[in-house]
C-alpha cells in the first residue's frame, strides 16, 4: 500500500487503500508544498519520507503506537512533542546529518507544529516490536523508552548519506521494482545501524524477582510442542508482553519468541545427536509445522542440516 503527495498548488491526492497513515496522521490539503510519501513494504515495517515546505501555519495531534523509528534529517526542523516533551527534532545549518532512534513501548501523545515557509526533508523509518522480533533485533537500552527515556543519536556515514538521498528523491512506490529498491535501501540502513550499536549495550545485573520471572519464561519456553504468543508467554511469567521483551533483551540481548524458538532449535540438536530422536520428531517436539520448516530453520541457525547431526549408527 501507498501513499504519495506530490504538490505544486498545495492540493493532496489520498490514496484511500492506505491503512498504515491513520486517518489523524494524513497530511490534509493545502498544507504543504513538496513531496509526501509513505509506503508500508511489510506488516510492521514502513518508509515515510518528507520533502517539503508548510503552506500555511498549522498544529496536528496524534498517538505513536508502540514500536521503533529511525529518523534522520537532511534539511530543515519542526516543532514536536512525544507525551508533552520535546523532541528535539531537526538539522541545523551546517550540522551534521544524524541518525535518531527511539522506541515507545505503549502508546503515547505526539504533536507536531509548524510555522508557515517550514521547510523539512526527512527520512522516517517505522519498526514495529513484533517486525524487530521476527528478526531477533533487541533495542538497545537508551533508545526503548522514546524521548521521555532517551534516545540514540549518532551521525550518518557518507555510505548511508547516499542511500538517504536516494530515499529521498523516490517521488513514488506504485512500480515494483522502485518499491524493491527502496525497500533494500532501507535494509541497509537498519542494518548498518543495528550493527553500530550492537556492541553499545550492556547486561545490567537481574534482581532475584527477574529471575525467578526469566525462569518461568525458560520453562515455558522448552515445552515441546507448538511455541506460545508472546501474549502467552508473558501471562505464565507473570509479565506483560512490553516487559517480557525488555527482560529477555535485558538478558539475552534478542526478543522473546526469537530466545524460545532458538532454544527449541538447541534442544532439537541435542536430541538428534544422541539419537533419541528422528529429525520429523525432532521438528514435532520444537513446534514446527514441518519437517522441510524444521529443517530450514535448523539450517540457518547450525549452518547445517539436521541429518548432519545425526549419529554414525543412526537407525532411522
Amino acid at each position: 500500500m501507498t501513499y504519495v503527495q506530490t504538490s505544486r498548488s498545495g492540493n493532496v491526492q489520498v490514496d484511500e487503500r492506505l491503512a498504515w497513515f491513520r486517518q489523524n496522521d494524513k497530511p490534509h490539503s493545502q498544507i504543504f508544498d513538496g513531496l509526501v510519501t509513505a509506503v508500508e513494504f511489510h506488516e510492521g515495517l514502513g518508509l515515510h519520507t518528507l520533502n517539503a515546505r508548510a503552506r500555511r501555519p498549522f498544529e496536528m495531534s496524534s498517538v505513536r503506537q508502540p514500536g521503533a523509528v529511525l529518523l534522520c534529517f537532511l534539511e530543515g526542523s519542526t516543532e514536536a512533542l512525544l507525551d508533552g516533551k520535546s523532541m528535539g527534532l531537526g538539522r541545523g545549518k551546517g550540522a551534521p546529518v544524524k541518525f535518531v532512534l527511539s522506541s515507545v513501548e505503549e502508546p503515547l501523545r505526539f504533536d507536531r507544529r509548524s510555522a508557515l515557509d517550514e521547510y523539512v526533508r526527512k527520512i522516517s523509518i517505522s519498526l514495529s516490536h513484533e517486525w524487530l522480533d521476527a528478526y531477533g533485533i533487541a533495542l538497545p537500552t537508551r533508545a526503548r523508552h522514546g524521548f521521555a527515556g532517551g534516545h540514540l543519536e549518532w551521525n550518518a556515514s557518507q555510505q548511508d548519506l547516499g542511500i538517504l538521498e536516494e530515499l529521498a528523491a523516490c517521488r513514488s512506490f506504485s512500480d515494483p521494482f522502485a518499491k524493491l529498491d527502496a525497500e533494500a535501501n532501507v535494509l541497509r540502513l537498519l542494518s548498518s545501524s543495528f550493527k553500530k550499536l550492537g556492541g553499545a549495550t550492556e547486561t545490567p545485573h537481574l534482581t532475584q524477582r527477574e529471575q525467578d520471572q526469566l525462569a518461568r519464561f525458560t520453562d515455558l519456553a522448552r515445552l515441546p510442542g507448538p511455541i506460545p504468543s508472546l501474549n502467552g508467554l508473558a501471562r505464565a511469567s507473570g509479565l506483560s508482553p512490553s516487559s517480557l521483551r525488555r527482560l529477555v533483551q535485558k538478558r539475552h540481548g534478542c526478543a522473546p519468541l526469537h530466545f524460545a524458538k532458538k532454544l527449541r532449535l538447541s534442544m532439537a540438536r541435542d536430541k538428534i545427536s544422541l539419537g533419541q530422536m528422528s529429525v520429523a520428531e525432532a521438528a514435532e517436539v520444537a513446534g514446527f509445522r514441518s519437517a522441510e520448516s524444521f529443517a530450514t530453520a535448523f539450517s540457518r541457525e547450525f549452518g547445517a542440516p539436521p541429518s548432519h547431526f545425526r549419529p554414525a549408527n543412526y537407525a532411522f
